[in-house]
Formats: C-alpha cells, structure tokens, sequence
C-alpha cells in the first residue's frame, strides 16, 4: 500500500468478472452451423442478458444452445447452462 499525507489509499473494490462464451446457432432453423459471442461478466445470468440485449437490438432470431464459463486453471470450459436450449431466443 502506499501512503500519501500520511494516510493509507483506499482501494476500490471491483467484482470479479469471468469469460463466458453462449453457442448458438444463427437462425432458428439451423442445426449445424454453431457460433459463439464471448462476454466478461460476474455470473452466467448477465452474460446472457447481455447476449440477448445484443440480439434484440440487432432484430434477430437464434437458437441458443448453452452457456460456459472459462476456468483459468484448468484451461477448459465449463457448462453453465441454466435455460432450456431447446427453446429459441425470439426478438424483433
């Protein structure tokens, strides 16, 4: 810590935010052409409000499939999913 004027800095205390990646397919129809949007946020909830803030203001329609959050130590993905992928993300 430093020390300015004799007093000790506070030091702001941010949350933590993971790596999420939401797979989805592109159109609703579609079954086999898979795509990712990344996300940094605290928990799988806000990723996915911002994944559908995203579709929604672009108009567009897709079939999500799951939600994963990156593990730094293991280095792998690790399912978060908490919707029923077999229902569509309608917007526009």
């Amino acid at each position: 810590m430093e020390y300015i004027g004799g007093k000790e800095m506070k030091r702001e205390s941010y949350p933590k935010l993971y790596e999420y990646r939401i797979k989805y397919n592109a159109t609703a129809d579609t079954i086999a052409n898979n795509s990712y949007h990344y996300f940094m946020s605290k928990n799988a909830e806000e990723a996915f409000e911002a994944h559908s803030t995203m579709l929604e203001k672009k108009g567009l329609i897709t079939q999500d499939i799951s939600i994963e959050k990156f593990n730094p130590y293991s280095n792998k993905w690790e399912d978060e999913t908490f919707f029923n992928a077999e229902s569509d993300q309608r917007t526009g």
